[in-house]
């Protein structure tokens, strides 16, 4: 029996769009290798470090300037940055809410300091305000471990409170997947275009 249901962020409650922030860093910061680093789901070099708490937002930003013409700003690399996110839909937002009242609904997520920075007004604008909306946000920048690393799953599981098979985790990545299933979790990928409350539904 389901008790706990964990979510990714990412490609799973907001869509995301590689294309438009890979366009944006180079065209408008003239960040010209960004291809190097940016990935929908695993980041690399220095952005996977910010991802994994190993570098805050401003080393971060100060590290993206050295790969852009004098005069670019952080403000034009946090609008660049913001290029990734769409915003959480109607649906996602009523069906998390609506979750919430039978499950311990939680975040699962790699992320960073400088994506929720632009998270928690878009999600708080959306209706579903991060920080109360969640039972706990289990961020990867915060707990120094990226998902699919098999401990990043067992101290949500144990924080849960719930044992591996009381939990569902929806993502978007196959790998991240792979490593739910390997510590016990009932975890389920979510495919491009598929509806995220069908998916959830037929998994409970």
């Amino acid at each position: 029996m389901i008790k706990a249901i964990f979510f990714d962020m990412g490609g799973v409650l907001l869509p995301l769009d590689l294309h438009r922030c890979v366009e944006a860093y180079r065209n408008v910061a003239g960040f010209k290798d960004i291809d190097e680093y940016l990935d929908p789901w695993h980041q690399r070099g220095f952005f996977l470090d910010m991802e994994a708490g190993r570098i805050g937002m401003q080393e971060f930003l100060d590290l993206c300037l050295t790969h852009c013409p004098p005069g670019t700003t952080k403000d034009t690399l946090v609008r660049c940055h913001d290029q990734f996110f769409g915003t959480p839909d109607p649906d996602t937002v009523a069906l998390v809410k609506e979750l919430s009242l039978k499950y311990d609904v939680y975040l699962l997520s790699n992320n960073n300091e400088l994506s929720m920075s632009l998270h928690r007004p878009n999600f708080a604008r959306a209706g579903l305000p991060l920080d109360s909306s969640f039972k706990k946000m289990f961020l990867s920048h915060e707990m120094h471990l990226l998902k699919p690393d098999p401990e990043i799953y067992r101290r949500a599981i144990a924080e849960s409170g719930c044992t591996p098979g009381e939990c569902l985790f929806i993502d978007d990545s196959q790998k991240n997947i792979d490593g739910a299933l390997a510590v016990g979790m009932r975890a389920v990928l979510l495919p491009a275009g598929a509806s995220l409350r069908a998916t959830v539904e037929a998994n409970l």
